[in-house]
Parts: structure tokens; sequence; C-alpha cells
């Protein structure tokens, strides 16, 4: 993925200059601005902060942010990042998951603030990708970590070491969709009794030796989605985040979710139709907005991507 290095000065955040920085890029962010039509002095909800791309050009185009994110790492660089906008109580943050967003929303005193638009963007960040030591990608060498919390109990680690075969099997089955997952997990089991697999790259190397290149993806590539989608809870988190968010909204407001893979676009699709056939408001998009080709050179990363939209009542 090409990344950049953003420069920022507001007149409103009194000549503030970050300058050397290298920022995720963020996915579908011309789209995104495109369906919020961002108004002035309106308080939008980001409920997957990251490097705060997304939020940034909110906060341009004059409109207020609550930035969420599980990762504290991510919300100490975007406090950084984005200090201006928060000296002028512009912009809030907190460190927390959305499957807790109505008590993280009471916790920054903003219980009776309703949001113009919430934004859910579940794709992996460039900053946790590209660092070894949370073990995310199987192009570096780390511990099997995968844990977007730091504090939560179980790495990727305890799961490839302590499940079964059968266990194995159908992790990698129901969450990676992989459909050579009995292989997979066969030769797991047999290489833990020569020793634990403790690295991103003894389980990458395993997955290659097991199945070969038989794809344009990397044959480790769903076993790694598998692991991180389990160890996280994602897939829960989400359909728990979603059930709190209507709430949330004011009349007109607008949810936006760009999701990566099939298990997280189906919830999301499914949550859709739900509010629709309840009367709730209006399914935006029938098919997903994609990325352009355009993006898609420039950022291989969002090949995948998929956004849905809802509009409340």
């Amino acid at each position: 993925m090409e990344e950049y290095h953003k420069h920022l000065r507001s007149d409103d955040l009194r000549g503030k200059l970050l300058i050397g920085k290298t920022y995720h890029r963020p996915v579908l962010l011309g789209e995104v601005l495109e369906v919020l039509e961002v108004k002035a002095g309106e308080w939008y909800l980001d409920c997957t902060l990251g490097d705060g791309g997304h939020s940034l050009e909110i906060l341009k185009k004059g409109g207020n942010v609550l930035g969420l994110d599980v990762d504290p790492e991510a919300i100490e660089r975007t406090k950084g990042r984005l200090e201006g906008f928060g000296e002028s109580g512009r912009f809030k943050a907190i460190q927390g998951n959305f499957r807790d967003i109505k008590n993280l929303v009471l916790q920054m005193d903003l219980a009776d603030q309703k949001f113009a638009g919430i934004l859910f963007d579940l794709g992996v960040s460039s900053l946790q990708l590209e660092n070894p030591e949370r073990g995310f990608s199987f192009g570096k060498v780390g511990p099997l970590d995968m844990r977007m919390d730091p504090t939560l109990a179980v790495t990727a680690l305890d799961l490839v070491n302590g499940l079964n075969k059968g266990e194995l099997y159908e992790l990698f089955t129901k969450l990676g969709e992989e459909k050579y997952s009995r292989r997979l997990a066969e030769a797991l089991v047999s290489a833990r009794e020569v020793g634990p697999i403790q690295t991103t790259r003894q389980l990458a190397e395993l997955a290659e030796k097991t199945l070969g290149r038989r794809e344009k993806i990397h044959p480790a590539t769903r076993i790694f989605q598998a692991l991180r989608i389990a160890v996280n809870d994602e897939l829960n988190a989400l359909k728990e985040g979603l059930d709190q968010v209507m709430t949330l909204m004011e009349e007109n407001g607008q949810i936006l979710v760009i999701s990566f893979h099939s298990l997280e676009d189906r919830i999301v699709k499914n949550t859709f139709n739900n509010w629709e056939e309840e009367g709730l408001g209006k399914v935006v998009t029938k098919k997903p907005i994609t990325p352009s080709n355009l993006e898609l050179r420039e950022n291989p990363r969002s090949r995948s991507a998929k956004m849905r939209v809802f509009r409340m009542l």
C-alpha cells in the first residue's frame, strides 16, 4: 500500500502544523464523505478511529467527531495528530471496543448527543500490520499475538498451540472459510509434536508447505484471518455494536460500515435488511460500494473493501 506524509494546516487551529508523520491511508475516503454530506457543527461517531484519516476529513469539513478505538496505540497516535481539534473541543477520543459503544458515549459526557453519522471501518490498519510485535501479518516475523486490545487474555499463540485438531478445523472453516481446513489442522497438530508454533513465520511456512501456492493469495491468509477474528471476537463485537447504534442516531442520520470479508459483510447486510423490514429506515446501498480502479491501483489493500449504508427515518 502506498502511504503518504500528511501535512495538516487549519486556520481554526491557529496555524498548527503536523509534519513528518506517516499515516494509514483511509479506505473509500471520498465515498464516505460523499455519503455523509458533513454539516458544520454536527457530531459524527467514528467507531474505528485508527489513524484518524476519516475523522480528519470530517473535522476539516466542519463536523465534530467522537472517535473510538480498541487499540490504545491508535488512540494516542491520533490524539497527537488531531491535537488542535481536541483543544477546540471538536474532537474527542476514547479507548474501548465498539461492542460497549453506549457506555463509552456516556463516559464522554455525551449522553444526550445524537450523531448525524456513524462509521465503522472494520479493517486492520497499516500501523497494526506493519508492527511485527503485534503478530497480525505473515509478511512480518513476530510473535503470534493478534490482539487489537493488548489487555485481552487469549492470543493467537494460545489458540494455535492449545486447540485440538477438530477445534482448529472448525475455526479455520467457519472464520477463515478455508476449504483446506482439515489438512491444515492435521499439519499443525503434527508440527506441534516437535515443538510449539511460536511465530508468524513458522505458521506461514507451515501453511505454504502444506498447501503450496495454489492461489494468488498466500496460503496462510485465511487462517490468519480466522485466528485474528477469534482472538478479538470480532463478529460478536460487530453484532453487539450494531445493536446499540440506532439509539445514538439523529433523524435521517446514516450508519456506514466498511467490511473486508464476507462474514462481516453478511452480518451488516442482514442487519440493515432487518432494520428496513422493521420500518426503522432505509438501506441506501442495495449493492455495496467498492473502491474505484484508481484507489485499487494506489492502495491494493483496499481490494476487498465493501461499504454498506443505512439511513434512519
